[in-house]
């Protein structure tokens, strides 16, 4: 599905987030109700889970947000900085570290000419988690897509990096016993419960709200 509307980003990140959700809890549920052997193998498998809905969350959610501002249309002189950016991604990539006289001549083409044509945004490589989402590169897609990093920072070493550590030394066959305490932490961490949202929810919440505000438009910023 295109999306194109407000409406439409919403139903596009509640539908990949619920199925999401619904596997890790019902994953934590067999958990609370295995038997000891059993809890041990599921928290490690939980860990493994836990991690690619995370990693895969960020990736389809920004996917979504960049395809969405993508479809408004708009000159690059109507986006934020950010935004800006990105369309350049591939140009600038070409330009930096290069002296030559034609390539630094396109920068200022670009900057004195392209800025009031249409932006070009690609979408479908604009969100790269590297399948290693560490807390430096989703600082650098959160500021990519303009959104507020601080909810995450908080959680930087908490959660996002021991979440990463213990995915990683499962998925290279490291026999690793994992705490029940930290397992469940971590799963409402990302998850949610119900006293807080988890950060799956604060990644969604945010990009609905910059949709909803047009916080991608540079009269916004």
């Amino acid at each position: 599905m295109k999306i194109h509307t407000t409406t439409q980003l919403s139903d596009a990140l509640l539908d990949d987030l619920s199925w999401r959700k619904k596997e890790l809890i019902n994953l934590k549920l067999m958990h609370e109700g295995a038997r000891d052997h059993q809890a041990e193998m599921l928290r490690r498998a939980g860990i493994a889970l836990l991690y690619a809905h995370w990693e895969g969350y960020i990736k389809t959610a920004g996917t979504a947000y960049v395809e969405f501002v993508a479809r408004q249309y708009l000159t690059y002189r109507d986006l934020t900085p950010n935004f800006i950016a990105l369309g350049m991604k591939t140009f600038l990539k070409e330009a930096v570290g290069s002296w030559k006289g034609e390539m630094l001549e396109r920068v200022v083409q670009f900057f004195a000419t392209q800025v009031s044509h249409r932006a070009r945004l690609n979408w479908d490589h604009a969100v790269q988690t590297k399948s290693n989402l560490s807390a430096d590169l989703l600082r650098d897609i959160v500021v990519t897509l303009g959104l507020d990093y601080r909810p995450f920072q908080v959680r930087e070493k908490s959660v996002i990096e021991l979440l990463r550590e213990r995915r990683n030394n499962i998925a290279h066959g490291r026999r690793l016993p994992v705490d029940a305490g930290e397992y469940i932490r971590l799963h409402n961490e990302i998850v949610g419960h119900e006293a807080f949202s988890g950060l799956l929810d604060e990644f969604r919440t945010q990009i609905e709200n910059s949709a909803q505000l047009g916080s991608y438009r540079a009269a916004a910023a």
